[in-house]
């Protein structure tokens, strides 16, 4: 190149070139670089002085330095030029190591006959990498087994890949400019499922919904869609991308589960479950005709389920014992292994069957068999095939969740017969049950028998308290003791049945005399002593005879009314027996009424509290008041306690009775404290039953703060025989509400099962002599005795000792000289309405009690001490 050409180029161009944005490389005919802008510089990393003069394979990538100059001289000599004039994307190679993508054009100069190149280079390292992040996308759009369709704003379909058209049967072009509707079931859900289309492709965050489509064939699928707008700049929706996965066979195998174990709770009948299944993976896989047999105890297999499996090859298979007689099927059930039969034509296991079979259509099976959780083999679930190949893997799958719904369907079959059996026998005593009578007792009365038929109920006197001392296994050794008993008085032809938990009905017939005579020769039986473990116990029993068909025509009546005879025998005193009339139904009415009525006033508060005073036996000061209970019904009048309280046990309502007196009383004392009335503590009588419910403490806790009222101020009354009502939770309730205060009172003391030595151990700061000892104290020395002992025993034990009943100066006089704390009874005042006991509490003159024995009212010991 000439000197002056040189200096002109150096003077025009090569200023050009350094300002390019291109990187631009000038080598000279010796291949070194003469040339090296700022572009340059930026793109390799280096400065110009590192490159310049030297030759340009330090910029040419290692793997191809060896060969460079050569393709450059071969350039020259013959002037190809394969990438002169050209431009190319190459990898081009740091000095320190790193590389990048550049796009590279190389031009030839001559000048001379002297040949340099020029090299402009422009990095597309970022290109480079999109578009290979587009080819990737592409790829997986194009390969993925997910349907893709991308819609345009409108909804309409753009592009589809090549797994949409798979899953369809439909090719782009004849689903392109449609919207999704093209593929869907085409009825009237679709419009919904448009709606909730259109509406969540405007979720900024996509959303998933289930569709049922429409192949080209015709038939139906179930597939995810997964829609995901894509929004412009300005937040316009540009694109929505839809992914599409198949779902059907999972939400076949879930509709199968579900739907079946909705048909096994709703009691259909374990042949009509079976028949759903096969039923539904039939239609889900019209080339497969599945059946289930069960194991019968004759050890052969019985149809229990199918769908279009003729009746025909159904009592043929049946007739086969379990083995290899019964081809697949017997085979499975006798090994418990999957047995697969791809060719029934040449099987020789088929031998027998085969002609029936092939004549079917049916040209392969696969058996497989259903174990229970005890690992018994049940039966065996086949699928016969239509086609020369083996049921495929949507028919496994099918069978697979199948065989968990058939286990579930045999085991609640076979547990609800069960259930059946012993729904009709007692299993303590294997006699018949009350279901059983009821159900049978219409047979046996259109029986013909000599003279009457006639019912007989026998109850066990005071059963509930031998079973709670003794414990209930106890109780149970002693039902089946007496069941034994009845079994050897009774004849072939009578029947003895379990009615009840201490009860017993035998059905008999004959004269009414034979009814008493039985009865008499059962009482005799039962009163002889036995024993529970060492300890003798003697029984009574209470009998009721209802005759056919004086006392009642059909069974039902009949039942009840020999109950209602024996519940009056009870009723009497118990240890006899008693036969029906029409007035024990009346009584029986009475109580129904008298305990509705009772509901009715306990849920319209109409119950009342009235309070009797307590006295100090020496100062005649008020020590408290008793809460009892009154019932003045509209309709009824006044209802004694006696009465109402009984019935209140016998319903259960006792406990809501009890619970209201404790509320009643406290709010009272609340309203005393607030009137300034000094009414030191108020007693309220609870049940056993109230006992039994470890969370009295809490609830009287929770009233005595909702009222306001000290826990001293109140004090809770058992009786005896709530002690021994499963003693150890007794002892645990009241000890907590000693804790807390609150005062424990033993009612009606020496009428029970305990002994005056119980006292000791049991939490209770008072004890109640009972009014009925009032009766003898002045004229029987032993009476005085008694009270006297309970006195001496309450007190060293440092409990206040009441009296109830005191009507007399002379009781009073007398309980007084014994050193009695407190006294209780119409000598004082009757029970008041609370408004009525303030009256009486101003009036009240304390000072005449007083006696000269000497001990005064402040050597009582405090109520709750």
């Amino acid at each position: 190149m000439p000197r002056d050409m040189i200096d002109d180029m150096q003077v025009t161009v090569l200023p050009a070139l350094e300002q390019t944005i291109l990187g631009v490389v000038l080598i000279d005919e010796n291949n070194t670089v003469t040339f090296f802008n700022r572009a340059a510089e930026r793109l390799w990393h280096c400065a110009r002085q590192d490159v310049i003069g030297r030759n340009v394979n330090v910029l040419v990538p290692r793997n191809i330095r060896s060969t460079h100059d050569d393709l450059i001289r071969h350039n020259r000599e013959t002037g190809i030029n394969k990438i002169v004039g050209t431009s190319r994307e190459v990898l081009v190679e740091r000095l320190d190591g790193t590389s990048f993508w550049a796009n590279l054009s190389l031009s030839r100069i001559a000048v001379d006959g002297k040949i340099g190149y020029m090299a402009l280079i422009r990095d597309i390292s970022q290109e480079v990498d999109d578009r290979e992040k587009i080819r990737l996308l592409s790829l997986v759009v194009r390969e993925t087994d997910r349907g893709v369709a991308i819609l345009d704003p409108e909804f309409r379909i753009i592009y589809v890949n090549r797994a949409f058209s798979d899953m369809f049967g439909f090719g782009p072009e004849r689903v392109t400019g449609h919207g999704l509707s093209v593929i869907l079931a085409g009825d009237t859900t679709d419009i919904g499922i448009l709606n909730k289309l259109h509406e969540g492709a405007r979720n900024a965050r996509g959303f998933t919904l289930e569709i049922r489509a429409r192949h080209a064939s015709g038939r139906d699928i179930w597939v995810s869609a997964a829609m995901n707008p894509v929004f412009s700049e300005s937040g316009e929706v540009e694109n929505i991308v839809v992914v599409l996965t198949d779902i059907t066979e999972q939400h076949f195998l879930d509709s199968l589960q579900r739907d079946t174990l909705e048909a096994i709770s709703s009691d259909l009948s374990l042949h009509e479950v079976m028949d759903f299944i096969c039923r539904r993976i039939e239609h889900y896989i019209p080339d497969v005709m599945p059946a289930i047999y069960l194991v019968e105890k004759d050890e052969h297999l019985k149809c229990k389920g199918r769908a279009s499996l003729p009746l025909s090859l159904v009592k043929l298979y049946d007739t086969l014992p379990i083995g290899d007689g019964a081809a697949c099927s017997g085979i499975a059930a006798a090994t418990g292994n999957v047995t697969e039969c791809p060719d029934i034509a040449h099987d020789p296991r088929w031998q027998h069957l085969r002609e029936q079979t092939l004549h079917n259509g049916i040209k392969a099976a696969r058996a497989t068999p259903i174990i229970l959780r005890n690992n018994r083999i049940a039966g065996v679930f086949t699928c016969y095939s239509r086609t020369d190949a083996l049921p495929d893997a949507a028919c496994q799958k099918a069978v697979a969740t199948s065989l968990h719904l058939c286990t579930l369907a045999i085991e609640r079959h076979e547990a609800k017969e069960h259930i059946n059996r012993l729904s009709d026998f007692d299993l303590l005593t294997s006699l018949p049950n009350r279901r059983w009578l009821r159900q049978n007792m219409a047979r046996m009365l259109r029986r013909h028998v000599r003279g009457n038929l006639m019912l007989l109920t026998v109850g066990v006197d005071n059963f509930k308290h031998i079973n709670d001392v003794f414990g209930h296994t106890a109780g149970d050794e002693l039902i089946a003791y007496i069941a034994g008993q009845l079994r050897e008085v009774l004849t072939i032809d009578d029947t003895l049945v379990r009615s009840g938990g201490d009860q017993f009905t035998i059905v008999t017939n004959g004269e009414q005399q034979h009814a008493s005579s039985l009865s008499a020769t059962i009482l005799r039986v039962l009163s002889t002593p036995t024993h529970i473990g060492a300890v003798p116990v003697s029984l009574s029993a209470s009998l009721g005879v209802a005759v056919h068909p004086e006392n009642g025509e059909d069974g039902d009546t009949l039942l009840k009314n020999a109950e209602t005879a024996m519940f009056q025998a009870k009723a009497n005193g118990g240890g006899h027996c008693c036969f029906f009339s029409p007035r024990m139904n009346q009584q029986a009415s009475d109580r129904l009424i008298l305990a509705a009525a009772l509901r009715d006033a306990i849920t319209h508060d109409r119950l009342r509290l009235f309070y009797q005073p307590q006295v100090h036996a020496r100062s005649g000061q008020l020590y408290g008041v008793e809460a009892l209970s009154r019932w003045i019904d509209p309709s009824l009048g006044f209802v004694s306690p006696a009465r109402f309280i009984t019935v209140a046990e016998e319903t259960g309502q006792i406990e809501a009775i009890g619970k209201w007196s404790l509320r009643a009383a406290c709010m009272q004392m609340a309203q005393w404290m607030r009137d300034g009335v000094d009414v030191p503590v108020v007693s309220v009588n609870l049940s056993p039953l109230h006992f039994r419910d470890e969370t009295l403490p809490e609830f009287v806790d929770k009233l005595l703060n909702e009222t306001g009222i000290p826990p001293q101020r109140l004090t809770i009354e058992i009786t005896e025989i709530t002690m021994i009502d499963n003693y150890e939770r007794t002892i645990r309730v009241a000890q907590k509400l000693r804790e807390m205060g609150v005062g424990m009172s033993m009612d009606d003391f020496g009428t029970g099962f305990s002994s005056l030595s119980n006292l000791a151990g049991l939490p209770v700061n008072e004890v109640k002599i009972d009014r009925s000892f009032m009766t003898g104290l002045e004229s029987i020395e032993k009476v005085r005795a008694v009270v006297m002992a309970v006195v001496r025993i309450g007190q060293s034990l440092g409990m206040t000792v009441v009296a109830e009943g005191v009507e007399h100066e002379e009781q009073r006089r007398l309980l007084a000289d014994m050193d009695c704390d407190v006294l209780q009874g119409y000598m004082f005042s009757k029970p008041l309405p609370a408004e009525e006991l303030a009256a009486w509490f101003s009036a009240y003159q304390p000072d005449g009690l007083v006696t000269g024995k000497g001990k005064g009212a402040e050597a009582s010991p405090h109520r709750n001490g």
